[in-house]
């Protein structure tokens, strides 16, 4: 059965098996998301266990988690391009529910370390090869659509996260609340392997036959590209403001309004998942449409939207009670979420068809090592710097430093981005590709 939509006079047709991979491929992204975000809600009760200061928190929350994840994830990305995804889909579910569980028998620093260095390289390989998948079942009037739904697990899985580990934790305690946290990969991984003839075997065949590039070249390839590259800094930012500050959202509102971490998980998931949620399917329709009219309003879309986003992220921190802070992050988290979708499939549709699981593995790589892994380190190492002068305020200072640090910074390749449309280059160019 296939379902079709009008696009400027002509019919683009989906198969029904595009969708049954996309609603797979978002639900293993919401997964990826409980699984990711689950320390996040519980940085009090772990700090206060494993007696770990705020650098250290920032560390297996950013960086233990950030660099397997960009380590792993061009290798799998590759292999994703050339060997087929589903093995890669199976085994990174695996991989990662198997070490959120270890999680939660973690004694020390170092324990939590090797755990999240495990969540991270298990998780590696769903993104570049889900976004490279999509791309290939869906067609490229779409592609802002499907990358958008699929990106809206994270916020999915973000607002589970925050319902569920509050009340699960109250009950079982942080340890079995990580344990528990790893079935449902687990369950997912049985089904993909069960359903895995739906999925795309790897990318078609190079003209003549020819065997595929080695990774070194491939990156070459990609990063010789202006808008590759503009889009990649873009990414970083948006992944820091809306993930690597997520990180400390939760300690944040605990320690500067005094709630509990069960009204927080539904507070925040009804203002920061919800604003993911919306931001992120809306977003893709929104650049869907605007794509189809003209290529080049979808850039300035990208710009427009994370332009509002930028003042809003900061005054969340000048709020002074709960309710105003809560609406803040879900407004900030709205239009930050909007541009993710026409993100993606810029670098889907700039990527050779050979290298668009590796494309989206190098945007990975950057954003998370700059967004997710420098982000929620400098916030916790300006926390600790600044408490002898703040006291419990100093991570809303040391929030407020690093969040206007990263605004200041995302306005040169946005420039850039706005530049590089006036200029016709809205559209890419045979020249690049």
């Amino acid at each position: 059965m296939e379902t079709s939509a009008a696009t400027s006079g002509a019919s683009v047709k989906v198969s029904r098996k595009a969708w049954i991979i996309l609603a797979l491929l978002t639900v293993a992204m919401a997964i990826s998301y409980v699984d990711r975000f689950v320390l996040a809600m519980l940085i009090q009760p772990v700090k206060m266990e494993l007696d770990l200061s705020d650098t250290e928190i920032g560390i297996v929350t950013g960086f233990a988690f950030s660099a397997f994840y960009a380590l792993f994830g061009l290798v799998m990305a590759r292999f994703a391009d050339t060997r087929g995804v589903r093995k890669v889909f199976v085994g990174s579910l695996l991989v990662w529910s198997a070490m959120t569980a270890l999680c939660g028998v973690a004694q020390n620093f170092f324990h939590m370390l090797v755990a999240r260095f495990g969540v991270g390289a298990g998780e590696a390989g769903v993104a570049p090869a889900g976004h490279a998948t999509l791309a290939r079942v869906f067609p490229a009037e779409r592609h802002s659509m499907a990358l958008a739904v699929f990106s809206a697990g994270g916020p999915v899985g973000i607002m589970l996260a925050l319902f569920v580990t509050g009340v699960v934790e109250a009950a079982v305690g942080w340890r079995w609340t990580f344990v528990l946290m790893g079935v449902p990969g687990v369950v997912l991984a049985l089904v993909m392997l069960l359903a895995g003839g739906i999925f795309p075997a790897r990318a078609e065949s190079l003209p003549g036959d020819q065997p595929p590039e080695n990774l070194l070249s491939a990156v070459k390839r990609l990063v010789r590209m202006p808008i590759f590259i503009g889009v990649n800094l873009l990414m970083s930012s948006v992944i820091f403001l809306g993930f690597g500050v997520g990180q400390w959202i939760p300690a944040y509102f605990e320690r500067t309004f005094a709630v509990t971490r069960a009204e927080l998980g539904v507070s925040l998931a009804l203002t920061q998942g919800i604003g993911m949620l919306a931001g992120s399917v809306g977003g893709g329709l929104a650049a869907d449409w605007l794509m189809r009219r003209e290529k080049k309003w979808r850039n300035y879309f990208i710009v427009g939207t994370i332009l509002i986003a930028i003042p809003l992220s900061i005054s969340v921190y000048f709020a002074g009670n709960v309710t105003s802070a809560s609406l803040l992050v879900g407004l900030a988290i709205f239009f930050m979420a909007m541009p993710v979708g026409a993100m993606w499939a810029t670098v889907q549709d700039v990527a050779p068809e050979e290298h668009r699981a590796t494309g989206s593995a190098i945007t990975m790589m950057v954003g998370f090592v700059i967004g997710q892994g420098v982000g929620p380190f400098a916030i916790g190492l300006a926390s600790d710097f600044l408490y002898n002068s703040y006291g419990i305020l100093s991570l809303r200072y040391a929030l407020i430093i690093c969040v206007s640090s990263a605004a200041v910074l995302m306005l040169i390749p946005l420039f850039l981005l706005g530049a590089h449309t006036r200029r016709g280059g809205g559209e890419p160019q045979p020249s690049e590709l």
